[in-house]
């Protein structure tokens, strides 16, 4: 039985009933199959086999441009992984149709076409394809130990068949049951392991990937706030905008809750009939979330197509399928006009103390909502400062209280939360909203760029019959935060953001997509047909398979033929025994200086002299000669 038949189809029903790819990996498994079963070989030289390799690399490099550019996805490298047996298929495919049956390392790596014929191995790849294609089955991520048992299985068959002969069963079972279980103990605490260094590189590295409204509030967080300068979309507007996520009406001391989180199909408002609409274009490349960042007021979206929008009471707009590319329209009124609730004016009684003395100091009592609002709002923006520095204390409410009395310092939420609750101490009915403040204007573009960075909380109060926006955040943060950004790295990444952004505003057009799908099909085939028949047309034999064997110094030897001459006899050498240790376990001193002059012959560049070589030859010719006597 071919053994390398058996594990690649162990492999390939393996990664087709994992990826749901059944059909995929019949068809790879028959094309092998039926290669593997022929008579008949190419002559393929080492140049036209490094050929199949370059197809290789091709289709890796197409693939990768088209995740990444054409359809962008999240994972890439998931993607690159489970297409690991088709693009590495070409390279398997030159061996079994060689005659040779394998094929030059440097077909696998571009460095070693560069050195010396002697340094370039011949390799056989059917083997490390299987093991591939097994590996490539671990990107379905399956959530249970199919993929495990599998792994275990393949991977335990191939060590059993390449064990040492001498090797005793009882001893290698249990050593690999042992392995097995620590190897299964071992991925459990890899996975708990990851969870918990993926949370603290997202902390360590948060200028790359900040969310300053993880569990609705930093509040409460030790630290510094670094927040990432990773550009999120573009926005085509008249001016600077707060674009609303997600609004919060229940403070329970530990964080502020919506309280109401039940998604509805869209209800956009209805303008009336004095209500002027606005209009801007949001410019995104890959809506990466569900919740959208939206104006107050919206009345229409379009350029979405076929999604579904749905709206929650308090204003948060989600899409059920993120996209990857799009550009959608937005008509909005500017004005939001949901009814309050008995939240928005609900104080917790921790608060009350800080609350009733700051609303006397500023003789807020009698003043009507709009004025009562304006002079919260001077009073932060002239008695306190914006600091990425979150303090020391970790309970939200006194982390709150040591803003209001001692620091007077802190990041938007901290301001949002205490106006929010200042507005309701003196009867005004008031929400924390959370979304983005764009203000980064682009001329050459004429657009405007919003940052993570640009994640901003403002208060939100019911004034004259609308929402309006309470920023009582000091209007230097967005300065601070871009002082804090690096350089270099904000450049190096714009740019490589700008070229991608440009390449998706040529390619948005579904028919300019198709175009650069058969543009890059036609590039391929145009790829293959030159440089696989352009130097020499493959000269097809129909005969059984000839394996060419390289040639080693030594291997006409004499001593091969007294090592044949014992072959079946009780002096038979071992299978895996040197021939020193079987020369030294027959005890014949002469057969140890024959044993001798073969290694000088086989292994020492000088080899033997004419007349050792003479002597080597008269010597096994009569130790035969007086064997067969005997």
């Amino acid at each position: 039985m071919n053994k390398n038949l058996v594990f690649l189809t162990f492999s390939l029903a393996s990664w087709g009933w994992l990826l749901h790819s059944e059909w995929l990996a019949a068809g790879l498994w028959f094309t092998f199959t039926a290669i593997q079963s022929s008579s008949w070989r190419w002559h393929i030289n080492p140049k036209q086999i490094h050929r199949w390799g370059d197809v290789s690399t091709l289709l890796i490099v197409l693939l990768l441009v088209f995740v990444y550019l054409i359809q962008p996805t999240d994972q890439p490298m998931f993607v690159l992984l489970k297409c690991l047996p088709i693009l590495l298929a070409p390279v398997l495919l030159a061996q079994l149709l060689s005659q040779q049956q394998h094929i030059p390392l440097s077909t696998l790596f571009y460095t070693l076409r560069r050195k010396h014929r002697s340094t370039n191995k011949n390799v056989d790849v059917q083997l490390p394809y299987s093991a591939i294609v097994i590996l490539s089955a671990g990107a379905a991520n399956v959530q249970d130990t199919y993929y495990f048992i599998l792994a275990t299985l393949f991977f335990i068959a191939v060590l059993w068949t390449i064990r040492p002969q001498q090797s005793r069963v009882y001893w290698w079972l249990p050593v690999m049951v042992l392995a097995v279980a620590i190897s299964y103990a071992g991925q459990k605490v890899l996975r708990q392991l990851h969870n918990v260094v993926e949370q603290k590189s997202i902390q360590w590295l948060s200028d790359w990937n900040a969310d300053p409204f993880k569990n609705q509030t930093a509040i409460g967080d030790i630290g510094e706030l670094k927040l990432s300068s990773q550009i999120e979309f573009r926005l085509k507007a008249d001016g600077q905008i707060l674009l609303h996520q997600a609004s919060y009406d229940r403070y329970l001391g530990q964080a502020w809750i919506a309280s109401k989180r039940l998604f509805s199909v869209e209800n956009f408002q209805t303008p009336s009939e004095k209500s002027a609409l606005k209009h801007l274009e949001i410019l995104q490349h890959n809506i990466s979330h569900t919740v959208l960042a939206l104006p107050d007021g919206v009345v229409k979206l379009t350029g979405l197509g076929d999604s579904i929008l749905q709206s929650t009471e308090l204003g948060t707009i989600e899409i059920d399928t993120p996209s990857k590319t799009t550009n959608y329209q937005v008509s909005y009124t500017g004005k939001r006009i949901s009814k309050p609730s008995r939240y928005d004016l609900q104080i917790p009684p921790q608060h009350s103390d800080w609350l009733q003395a700051v609303s006397r100091e500023l003789k807020l009592a009698g003043l009507p909502p709009k004025i009562a609002a304006d002079h919260i709002k001077d009073y932060f923006q002239q008695h306190f400062f914006y600091s990425l520095y979150l303090g020391t204390q970790t309970d939200p409410d006194l982390a709150l209280r040591d803003f209001m009395l001692k620091r007077k310092a802190g990041h938007c939420e901290y301001f949002a939360a205490a106006t929010v609750l200042l507005l309701r101490q003196n009867g005004i009915p008031a929400r924390l909203a959370t979304g983005y403040s764009v203000s980064e204007y682009l001329p050459e573009q004429d657009l405007y760029l919003v940052r993570r960075r640009d994640a901003h909380a403002w208060a939100i109060a019911y004034l004259d019959g609308i929402w309006q926006p309470i920023d009582s955040t000091p209007a230097q943060w967005q300065t601070l935060e871009a002082d804090n950004a690096n350089g270099l790295w904000q450049t190096l990444s714009d740019a490589w953001s700008n070229s991608v952004f440009m390449f998706q505003q040529w390619s948005v057009s579904e028919s300019q997509r198709l175009t650069l799908k058969y543009s890059g099909m036609l590039i391929l085939v145009l790829y293959l047909t030159t440089r696989l028949f352009s130097r020499k047309r493959l000269t097809r034999r129909f005969a059984k398979t000839t394996v060419i064997k390289p040639i080693y110094a030594g291997l006409d030897s004499e001593f091969y033929q007294l090592e044949q001459h014992l072959h079946n006899t009780q002096q038979a050498r071992f299978d895996n025994e040197s021939l020193q240790h079987w020369v030294e376990r027959l005890a014949s001193p002469e057969l140890v200086q024959l044993c001798q002059l073969h290694y000088q012959l086989r292994f020492d560049p000088k080899g033997l002299s004419v007349e050792q070589r003479q002597w080597l030859r008269k010597q096994i010719k009569t130790w035969l000669a007086a064997s067969a006597v005997s």
